[in-house]
């Protein structure tokens, strides 16, 4: 009887062990980056960073600094991309990517033309 209960109590929690992980639900996409804390989150989270990897990130402050929104978003395409990258540099790339996105929406709806160019090219090549 003993050995049963016991038997029970095994088959139980291996069961739990294989349907613990499918109810894992993905949360979706990251949200968006402030476009405020760019900047202050970059460094952060790249400054332990292998150099190319920082190289890209400046690449993108850079940018953001200009307001050259669509430099900017080239730029942390490559970021977000990089295997030199972490999942987490990625996943803070990905977020700024959003960012950035809707900057370049709002300059092209004003008229910029390398704003629009650049999101027919992202488009195109989706």
């Amino acid at each position: 009887m003993r050995i049963r209960a016991q038997l029970s109590l095994l088959i139980i929690a291996g069961l739990a062990a294989l349907l613990l992980p499918a109810c894992h639900h993905d949360a979706g996409p990251p949200p968006p980056l402030p476009a405020e804390q760019i900047a202050s989150e970059f460094e952060k989270g790249f400054k332990d960073a292998k150099q190319e990897v920082k190289d890209l990130a400046k690449k993108v402050l850079d940018a953001l600094a200009a307001k050259d929104y669509p430099a900017a978003y080239q730029a942390t395409q490559e970021l977000s991309a990089s295997p030199a990258a972490t999942k987490d540099q990625q996943t803070l790339a990905s977020r700024a990517f959003l960012t950035i996105t809707g900057l370049l929406q709002t300059a092209q709806d004003q008229g910029d033309e390398k704003a629009t160019t650049a999101l027919k090219t992202y488009r195109s090549t989706k």
